[in-house]
């Protein structure tokens, strides 16, 4: 039972930030009103779903590779160490920008954006050509380089609009 529990969370672990995420949401939405909503969502899913999710896919990327690979439908390749460092930076960006200015948070958003968008799009391209549907390409973690971003930039354009 343990171990199926921690196989399935660290087989959808961006999912599983995403929920944690909602979870610190609404008890530091209980806790402070004195914070606005966007910016509550933004600290959050910046830290977990964006900034442990891409620490997580370093750490998966650089010290797993084949197993990382075969997870995401791949032949194990060189380019495995450079995917990993992409991980790194953006994840430890989207740390920093839990508490950063505006414009640090922007970039942020802007540049995971490009990256998480240019992921999805790398997936439904192996989806169709390839009729590749493993876990790790067309399961949650599709999904969470689609929302992640969606939610980010609506908390960016919100959070502008109190900021004048």
């Amino acid at each position: 039972m343990m171990t199926d529990t921690i196989v399935l969370i660290l087989r959808d672990f961006g999912l599983c930030m995403l929920i944690l995420a909602l979870i610190f949401i609404f008890i530091n939405r209980l806790a402070s009103r004195s914070i606005s909503f966007f910016e509550i969502v933004y600290r959050w899913v910046s830290l977990f779903p964006l900034g442990f999710t891409a620490i997580y896919a370093f750490v998966m990327h650089a010290a797993y590779p084949n197993f990382t690979a075969a997870t995401i439908g791949w032949s194990n390749s060189p380019f495995q160490y450079e995917v990993a460092m992409a991980d790194l930076a953006f994840g430890v960006l989207a740390i920093l920008s839990f508490r950063a200015s505006y414009g640090f948070r922007l970039a942020t958003v802007i540049g995971s954006t490009v990256w998480l968008w240019g992921d999805a799009s790398g997936h439904i391209y192996q989806m169709i050509t390839q009729q590749n549907f493993t876990v790790g390409n067309a399961g949650s973690w599709f999904w969470m380089d689609i929302i992640i971003p969606i939610i980010l930039i609506i908390c960016m354009v919100k959070l502008k609009k109190l900021e004048r």
